[in-house]
């Protein structure tokens, strides 16, 4: 296994300095490996509030450095991206503004590489409630809808990532995940086309950079359960309606990574009627009918469950509709080109 000398820790952020005054701090005060220079690389989304203001004060009683950088196209990616130039860690540990990291975060991720032949590193995103949920939302099924609130908790033993596991619903996510950073630049980066694009809830960076990873043979992974971070839930997120606005821009996502969740297709042969691929008629088809045999049921989980996901395909025809059938390829350039060497709802 190659040693880790270096770690890069990489925020980006809009528009949070008051939750980013606590990250970093929570940061600074976590234990660092013996003999592993640490940075940590914050990229300001053209924010309007004071957060580089923030960022210089931490920095000046800062124990390790922490340098600030500016990227003015909107979207997680291009912040992502950014990051990834300017980082000189062996390993680049992602985490959110809104995240307060456990004192041994980087140690855990820090021994996984050292120990593991492993190209990426991820652990738990445990939750700090802006108010209590419903706790319906807190029972293995509730778990399952967990997207909306960026949460991740897949048990309390360590899983193994590999080509034979590739498991589309068990990814990591970017509040709590960690790279080689030879591998993120062997694929190129993050493609800008994903990642809260001018504020949207398009997302989706943080797992289609997985599927070029197995496609270049480069998808070897640890889930290592100690290595946690606790993320800012606001009460705005225990809603149905945010649940459902979130599935619609996920659907939408899902619509711009169909050759990514594919890669096996010829999108050329696919038959398309209005811009969608034409077996999308039938799975929405037996979407709805799931959920028209929900209602009245009186098991309100399950209900809002089929209704998210009716939802989530109605949102992917819609995208499809957007591009005019323009989902089969990878968009070109969308990685950002060149690097150099994101209970049941009230």
């Amino acid at each position: 296994m190659t040693p880790v000398r270096s770690v890069s820790v990489l925020i980006c952020t809009y528009n949070r300095a008051g939750f980013l005054r606590d990250s970093l701090g929570a940061l600074l005060s976590a234990s660092r490996p013996p003999r592993v220079a640490v940075e940590v690389v914050v990229v300001d989304n053209r924010s309007t509030d004071d957060t580089r203001a923030v960022i210089e004060e931490v920095a000046a009683g800062s124990p390790v450095p922490i340098r600030y950088a500016l990227e003015t196209r909107q979207g997680k990616s291009f912040a992502l991206n950014h990051g990834l130039r300017v980082a000189a860690g062996d390993v680049l540990a992602l985490t959110d503004d809104d995240v307060l990291i456990d004192p041994e975060w980087i140690v855990r991720l820090v021994d996984a590489f050292e120990s593991r032949d492993i190209t990426f590193a991820c652990g738990k995103v445990l939750p700090r409630w802006g108010t209590l949920p419903p706790p319906e939302l807190l029972t293995r099924r509730g778990r399952d809808m967990w997207g909306p609130l960026a949460l991740v908790d897949y048990g309390d033993d360590p899983l193994t990532y590999d080509e034979e596991t590739f498991a589309w619903r068990q990814l990591p996510i970017g509040a709590n995940l960690a790279f080689r950073r030879e591998a993120v630049h062997a694929v190129g980066g993050w493609r800008t086309d994903l990642g809260k694009i001018n504020n949207t809830l398009i997302s989706g960076e943080d797992h289609e950079i997985f599927f070029r990873l197995s496609r270049t043979g480069l998808f070897r992974g640890l889930y290592e359960p100690r290595a946690v971070v606790h993320h800012h839930v606001p009460a705005g997120r225990l809603t149905r309606r945010y649940f459902r606005r979130w599935f619609f821009w996920h659907g939408r996502t899902l619509a711009r990574m169909n050759s990514a969740i594919h890669p096996h297709l010829d999108w050329s042969r696919v038959r398309h009627i209005a811009g969608v691929p034409r077996y999308m008629y039938r799975i929405l088809l037996t979407q709805t009918w799931r959920w028209l045999r929900r209602l009245g049921s009186g098991d309100a989980l399950a209900l809002l469950s089929e209704e998210v996901r009716l939802i989530e395909h109605l949102g992917y025809f819609a995208e499809c509709w957007r591009l005019g059938g323009r989902t089969a390829a990878e968009p070109a350039g969308t990685a950002g080109g060149p690097v150099v060497r994101e209970g049941v709802p009230a």
